[in-house]
């Protein structure tokens, strides 16, 4: 825990405004060193100051009247190394550390419950849970029939009631330092119950995030992308059903106020679908925020996968040298990128089982995402087909933008009308050679 709240030291600086809330800070073994002062924004952080620590070590921060109401983590950061993260809140309060190592012990906040709370709940639990594993230890290592073993029981059951009375404590807490223990406990993989079932636990971990879990306070935690992957790869490692992921996603947008989180979350759950080739997912979520109204300003990702082309809508245009091909005629649209593997597996299938695909009446158009031409090297493709389109601008080129493609490989079959009937990740999905 040290590592994600506390690094090396603390310091702050100073920034003017009379109605704002104020910090005092004193760092005797820091005096005269450079800082930067960063809120946290989901993916992103806002840099409120930068200055020069007094030669005492004192300085006093103003949060500035535009980040009024913002509860969340804050880093505080030397530039020559180290720094320390606690909690702003709406307290005006100072810290003070007389030694050259702050630490939770020796670090003093006055008039910040919250950091009082975040400091004291944290060491509870450690000291709880490190007891609860030597008392599992000991549970181990003596047979029931043994004496000790009654001891080392009784104990566990009376560690597993302090640690429930602790989350009881933060769940009725409405300090922000409370919601934070909550994602930390889940980033830890921290259940309800000592030696809990690995499934059951997951289940419940899923639970608070879909239906309990702060999207606010995780905004400003520090935590927005791990929580975010976390929660993806907790499904498909127990769960694993997309159809579970993809309610469960929108129970969450459902909960959201804020459209800039909202649109954030959308974002960064569109690109963890996308790196986990989750295409299908990628065109439900982005269509159904799409429709929703509270999408502000999207990424460009984003706006890409809303833009999609769609099954049953009209192929667009390809960009060729010679100019646009429009798309008329029974057509296998391949998108690739050489030297990945699954799309050298795909180029193998499709050179194999060309004829009974030109047989069947398509026309191939393959689009490479390679960015020079000699990327195809050691790989054969000596293509027959006649439309092999690459402009060496990758997946930033506008065929790749224009259908959307986020991974590869991709297939579309598109019919005789131009409309498309099919997206597909292998050559064996779309039907055409096994029909």
């Amino acid at each position: 825990m040290k590592n994600i709240l506390l690094r090396s030291l603390a310091v702050f600086g100073v920034m003017t405004s009379v109605h704002s809330q104020t910090i005092n800070v004193n760092f005797s073994h820091y005096g005269g060193k450079q800082y930067v002062y960063v809120l946290e924004r989901g993916s992103k952080k806002d840099t409120i100051a930068t200055g020069k620590l007094d030669p005492a070590g004192k300085a006093v921060l103003v949060i500035p009247q535009a980040k009024k109401g913002y509860a969340g983590i804050s880093h505080f950061v030397l530039t020559d190394g180290g720094g320390m993260d606690f909690i702003v809140n709406k307290e005006n309060f100072s810290i003070s550390c007389l030694e050259e190592q702050p630490n939770f012990e020796n670090t003093k906040y006055t008039g910040s419950p919250e950091n009082e709370f975040l400091n004291q709940k944290i060491q509870q639990q450690k000291a709880i849970l490190d007891k609860a594993g030597f008392v599992q230890y000991g549970l181990n290592l003596y047979k029931k029939e043994e004496p000790l073993h009654a001891a080392f029981q009784q104990e566990n059951e009376n560690l597993q009631g302090q640690f429930t009375a602790l989350r009881n404590e933060t769940a009725k807490s409405t300090l922000y330092a409370a919601r934070f223990i909550e994602i930390y406990r889940f980033l830890m993989g921290i259940g309800s119950i000592f030696n809990q079932p690995e499934e059951e636990k997951a289940k419940e971990l899923n639970l608070f995030i879909k239906e309990k879990l702060d999207m606010q306070a995780l905004y400003n935690s520090g935590f927005w992308n791990q929580t975010i992957e976390g929660w993806v790869n907790l499904q498909q490692s127990v769960i694993k059903e997309d159809t579970a992921l993809l309610a469960d996603t929108k129970q969450i947008l459902s909960r959201i106020k804020s459209n800039e989180i909202y649109t954030a979350f959308t974002e960064k759950i569109v690109a963890v679908f996308t790196k986990e080739g989750k295409d299908e997912m990628v065109t439900a979520i982005s269509q159904y925020t799409a429709k929703s109204g509270r999408l502000e300003k999207p990424a460009k990702q984003l706006t890409n996968a809303i833009n999609a082309p769609v099954i049953g809508g009209s192929a667009p245009a390809l960009q060729t040298a010679a100019g646009k091909k429009i798309i008329n005629k029974k057509t296998l649209l391949f998108f690739y990128e050489s030297g990945c593997n699954n799309c050298e597996n795909e180029i193998h299938q499709l050179l194999g089982n060309y004829e009974i695909v030109k047989n069947k009446g398509y026309e191939i158009i393959s689009v490479a995402a390679d960015m020079t031409k000699d990327a195809g090297d050691g790989h054969d493709h000596a293509f027959p087909w006649k439309e092999q389109l690459c402009d060496y601008k990758g997946f930033a080129g506008p065929n790749f933008q224009t259908y959307a493609i986020i991974g590869t490989p991709t297939f579309f079959t598109i019919d005789e009308k131009g409309k498309i009937t099919g997206k597909y990740a292998r050559l064996i999905d779309t039907k055409i050679i096994n029909n």
